[in-house]
């Protein structure tokens, strides 16, 4: 089984993946970290502090891989069987991101990427999975995120929850 977990910082992809990880006994990539150990970008942005994934390069990697899950922003990417859109309310996200060492402007960029759902629309026009679980982290922990996840994928269905920051 393949499970990419992508989505804004801040919403959750790393605890829930680590979560996921153990409970379903799959190796877990940080797409962030393999992206720079494994030189899968084409440039730095110093002013972003962000490198530039070469998408063809991380498809690459992971031909041949059966079954992990690959957590990060570009999981999208991938092909994977299952990929998790995690959503959390641009404030809650703040506030999450406030406890990292980012700049003030970082932050509020991921905060209007949110709002905007840049990430899950990227990710609806890079169709590189089979099915899809799209869920509003908000007001759940990530144990009750990592439940949902697993629970969805052992009976093999798609999960789409409603999320609208707009409204």
């Amino acid at each position: 089984m393949r499970i990419g977990i992508t989505g804004t910082p801040g919403v959750g992809k790393t605890t829930v993946g680590k979560i996921l990880s153990k409970r379903l006994n799959l190796p877990l990539y940080n797409l962030s970290k393999l992206i720079r150990e494994e030189r899968l970008y084409s440039s730095y942005d110093k002013e972003r502090n962000a490198y530039e994934v070469e998408p063809e390069k991380l498809r690459k990697f992971f031909e041949g891989k059966e079954s992990f899950i690959a957590e990060g922003l570009v999981a999208h990417y991938i092909p994977v069987d299952y990929l998790v859109i995690l959503r959390a309310e641009p404030e809650v996200v703040r506030e999450r991101l406030k406890e990292r060492p980012y700049s003030q402007r970082k932050v509020e960029e991921n905060v209007e990427a949110e709002r905007l759902a840049v990430i899950a629309t990227e990710a609806f026009e890079n169709p590189n999975f089979k099915r899809v679980i799209h869920i509003d982290t908000t007001n759940r922990s990530p144990e009750e995120v990592a439940e949902i996840v697993e629970r969805t994928v052992s009976k093999g269905e798609e999960l789409f929850e409603e999320v609208d920051w707009l409204e």
